[in-house]
């Protein structure tokens, strides 16, 4: 049986632990309510953010678990316990995610159990012996219905898979996650009240397995906190400077907008060669822009379409004259592609359409180039109307093995990185695959980097004049 000082130390670890669960889960929503998805997708310190709330809930846990048992809370160490091994398994399917994004398919049903465990955990509290107790008591008549909004609101966005939705959720979560936390508060009452019933031992010698482990969790803590909110910020100010940066780059880039005959809109930015001469045929660039540029402002694309951004300066200008043309998404479904539906693909060929009729474009030399969610649509364009292409350059996208058929007779070179986190890697490996199996003969190149490969892929040898030089011939479709 446990000395009064031996559970003083544990209590008084556990309050420690308890407020360095608050602490993390806090910096945890202003990550969230900062960078959003780009941190989980595009920081380095992600993973060892990760790592340590991991060990310092499992440690909370495993003392809350340890106490609801020794007081013999049979029912509440019960779903506790149930609480903790889906925690755990969340967490692991997190990590595992990170290697194979096809098993975040899985994430939103994992959060829904996730959930509906912590609600039936709350409900437990204030129908139990630990109802006795007050502050647990409220821990649970509070932590209900707190719970059961994230399930709402979970399911709510499962059930009806809008953007909108989507949006009120990603807005809503940093604040949810506030209140879980929040929620430890009333343990830290409870277990000082418990320190209130043990025999007073302050002479006796503090637990130096405790306060060696508390030093160690601090530390580590204090570092991790300054670095990831560091990192969120540096994520929220890139995304707030964005019409700034783009407003810098319009130069001769003209604002265009198209609208069918079903008053459905395109807006899109076109940039004519230098000297434009109507008598002389241009070819047309069609650059697509990655996940950033999504909007309705015909300007915030110019900051997402690095492509572009090259191939507009002076130089390249004057060494490749051609008429770039950048349509912007209204929607993160961007340009369609693979389990992205069909996007504005419809309007963009038909704004191409339209183009041809105004300017002198070259029909056998169009060429079609897109990061990210533009890479999706690279390879979408290109199974839609394999025709209109003299050659695709896909970068970090996926496309759908099916049409592989359709693109052996167009000169692809496609780029990913292998550390990819956004878009797997497998999604470029597979269509390059499946186009070579058909009897294409694309080029690829894979780099060891994640998912912002763009500095590598505008630097690579031979691309850009690779691409120009290719021409539409009689045996494309």
């Amino acid at each position: 049986m446990k000395t009064n000082q031996e559970l003083r130390s544990r209590y008084q670890f556990t309050i420690f632990l308890l407020g360095l669960n608050i602490l993390l889960s806090l910096v945890q929503g202003a990550v969230e309510a900062l960078a959003g998805y780009r941190f989980y997708l595009f920081s380095p310190f992600f993973e060892p953010w990760l790592i340590l709330l991991t060990v310092v809930a499992t440690l909370l846990q495993l003392l809350l678990l340890w106490y609801f048992w020794r007081n013999n809370y049979i029912l509440i160490a019960i779903t506790f316990g149930l609480t903790f091994i889906g925690n755990l398994a969340y967490t692991g399917l997190i990590f595992l995610a990170l290697f194979n994004s096809e098993l975040q398919q899985f994430m939103p049903t994992a959060i829904v159990i996730l959930i509906g465990l912590g609600a039936l955990f709350s409900l437990s509290l204030f129908v139990s012996k630990t109802r006795e107790k007050r502050w647990l008591f409220w821990a649970g008549i509070i932590g209900l219905p707190i719970h059961l909004i994230v399930l709402g609101l979970q399911l709510w966005v499962m059930q009806t898979g809008t953007e909108e939705a989507f949006q009120i959720y990603t807005n809503s979560m940093p604040w949810l996650i506030v209140l879980l936390a929040l929620l430890l508060v009333f343990y830290i009452l409870h277990f000082k009240e418990e320190l209130g019933t043990l025999t007073d031992t302050s002479n006796a010698t503090p637990s130096k397995r405790y306060m060696a482990t508390r030093m160690v969790l601090s530390l580590l803590s204090v570092v991790a906190v300054l670095i990831v909110l560091r990192a969120a910020a540096s994520e929220y100010s890139w995304e707030k400077g964005k019409v700034n940066r783009a407003s810098r780059m319009v130069g001769d880039f003209m604002a265009k907008t198209y609208i069918n005959t079903e008053n459905d809109t395109l807006k899109y930015r076109l940039l004519l060669p230098k000297n434009y001469d109507n008598t002389r045929k241009y070819p047309l660039v069609v650059n697509l822009h990655n996940g950033g540029g999504v909007g309705n402002d015909n300007l915030i694309q110019l900051d997402a379409t690095n492509t572009a951004q090259l191939l507009a300066t002076d130089e390249y200008r004057e060494k490749y004259p051609a008429i770039l043309f950048l349509p912007q998404s209204t929607t993160q479904a961007g340009f369609g592609g693979m389990n992205r539906g069909e996007g504005n693909a419809k309007l963009v060929f038909e704004a191409m359409e339209q183009l041809e009729q105004v300017y002198n474009i070259d029909t056998n030399r169009r060429y079609l180039i897109g990061m990210s969610v533009g890479g999706y649509g690279t390879w979408h364009f290109m199974g839609l109307h394999p025709e209109k292409f003299a050659a695709g350059v896909p970068i970090c996208g996926g496309g759908d093995p099916v049409t592989a058929e359709k693109m052996t007779a167009i000169p692809i070179w496609a780029f990913h990185g292998k550390r990819d986190k956004a878009v797997p890697v497998h999604l470029t490996q597979d269509m390059i695959t499946a186009i070579r199996a058909a009897g294409g003969t694309p080029k690829y190149t894979e780099l060891s980097a994640g998912h912002l490969i763009w500095d590598e892929v505008k630097n690579t040898s031979g691309l850009w004049e690779w691409m120009f030089a290719q021409q539409k011939t009689n045996s494309l479709p």
